[in-house]
């Protein structure tokens, strides 16, 4: 009777772990983690973790940035047109040039954006999530990757962060 308890106290606690982790990988935005993986995770690395100097984790601050209009723009413009030039993140410095991903339609970016705010992020506010119309928005007032970064420092400030 003890062995039988023990036993099923074992497979109930290994149920509720493989539960829980199936339910944090699970992915809401497929098609923006196939493009991610296409696309991304070459310098941001799989699951958005980041590369050390050269490419950011992507699991905290986009979630933050999405919950304003400046923010979630930075976001788009940053996909749209790419950036380059020395950034920090959380004090951790990096210096990388992303290149601009605007043959990707407007579907896609949006697609991706989601992925890496609501799957990627834990905490996203009250981000509501990207469209086609807001990217093609975004695509009406071309800027330079220069220009991004210049303006990723008001948007972080703004932010707070």
């Amino acid at each position: 009777m003890k062995t039988s308890r023990s036993l099923i106290s074992a497979l109930v606690a290994g149920a509720l772990v493989l539960s829980s982790s199936a339910f944090a990988q699970a992915v809401h935005y497929p098609g923006g983690k196939a493009t991610f993986d296409g696309k991304c995770a070459v310098c941001h690395q799989a699951g958005g973790k980041g590369m050390d100097g050269l490419a950011p984790p992507l699991v905290e601050y986009p979630g933050k940035y999405a919950s304003s209009s400046d923010g979630r723009a930075q976001l788009g413009h940053t996909v749209l047109y790419g950036m380059f030039g020395p950034i920090k993140v959380k004090d951790k410095s990096y210096n990388f040039k992303m290149p601009s991903f605007a043959a990707l339609s407007d579907e896609e970016i949006a697609d991706v954006l989601n992925y890496v705010v609501f799957d990627l992020n834990a905490q996203h506010g009250a981000a509501k999530p990207f469209d086609a119309a807001e990217v093609k928005a975004w695509r009406a007032g071309p800027i330079d990757a220069s220009a991004v970064h210049q303006r990723r420092d008001a948007v972080v400030k703004g932010l707070g962060l």
